[in-house]
């Protein structure tokens, strides 16, 4: 097994094991959330035992996800015994929040992702940057073990394809990412209902937050940057949830003259911000979410800040070059 693919390798690890921990990054995202469903939907179909966990459990708007109502959080799965732990698109192993306790444990740690900085931090690791999101990944696992897929596995790797190529806009979006889609529509995939239920399903309360959001935005007075910095006070105002804001800064890209943009978010207590980038094909939003402790793609990364949201805001600024 020394010379077998990665891939090759997880299908091998995966067929000997009776008890898989399907493991999602803290407040999953629709590429975390629909790969690991789709994933562990596979294995159960093979007579396996599976769990999913995630720290903060699935946000409102990818609730629609077959087999959602089945995650649970960390209190609930430590002390279960599991063979075999999956990390499905956590860049760090930090981010998946379980407690040190966790991984006081003798098991296998496979760590499946498409971001290229990730440290490795599994026993088993198969790590691509130039797939487009962690779902395309699944799908290559899917062909690699010849496991058949069905309507509900289908919906949840489109919702993880289409969301992080933002409906396959993003440059992200290649050759194997239609590959991909093309296959999940042939399995009978309602396209339509998929994306109306991704991008075409939203409370009253996110689309009057948004209007609060598009109001306040800013634009750098070359029109090349803009940014919006979020109160905790408004999210509770409008009633929105830490996902349905972190949307929004995919707008502030649609502004014609914008190259980058940023979303600065206040946590709960108000002594951090969770800030995201976006950029265009001439910048590397993921050098700017390095300098803060933060990762992720040259054309969307993240990172928590320590500080008041003044502060934050003033600091990644800075870093942009706008005074």
């Amino acid at each position: 097994m020394t010379n077998a693919s990665p891939k090759a390798a997880i299908v091998d690890a995966l067929a000997k094991a009776e008890r898989v921990l399907v493991a999602m990054h803290a407040a999953p995202d629709g590429d975390s959330a629909g790969s690991g469903l789709a994933l562990g939907q596979a294995l159960s179909r093979m007579g396996k035992s599976v769990t999913y966990v995630s720290k903060d459990g699935i946000p409102d708007r990818i609730a629609f996800l077959p087999g959602a109502d089945m995650v649970q959080d960390w209190d609930a799965v430590v002390g279960q015994h599991f063979d075999v732990v999956v990390s499905v698109d956590c860049g760090h192993q930090s981010r998946l929040g379980a407690p040190e306790s966790f991984w006081q444990q003798n098991l296998l740690l496979i760590n499946i992702d498409h971001h290229a900085q990730n440290p490795r931090f599994g026993h088993m690791n198969w790590i691509d940057g130039s797939m487009s999101s962690t779902g395309e990944m699944i799908c290559e696992l899917f062909w690699e073990a010849g496991w058949p897929v069905n309507t509900d596995q289908a919906l949840c790797l489109y919702t993880a394809i289409s969301t992080d190529t933002l409906s396959f806009r993003q440059r992200n979006t290649v050759t194997n990412t239609f590959k991909a889609a093309t296959w999940l529509a042939t399995a009978g995939l309602d396209l339509a209902r998929a994306n109306r239920l991704i991008w075409d399903s939203r409370p009253i309360e996110e689309l009057r937050f948004l209007g609060w959001a598009l109001g306040a935005a800013e634009v750098s007075s070359d029109g090349r940057v803009a940014w919006l910095a979020v109160p905790r006070q408004i999210m509770h105002r409008y009633g929105v949830d830490d996902a349905a804001v972190d949307t929004v800064v995919q707008h502030l890209m649609s502004i014609d003259s914008v190259e980058v943009a940023f979303l600065a978010r206040e946590s709960e207590d108000g002594s951090q911000a969770k800030v995201s980038w976006r950029g265009r094909a001439n910048w590397d939003v993921s050098q700017f979410a390095a300098c803060f402790g933060g990762g992720g793609h040259p054309y969307a990364a993240a990172a928590q800040i320590n500080g008041e949201l003044d502060t934050v805001l003033t600091q990644v600024l800075g870093e942009l070059g706008v005074g």
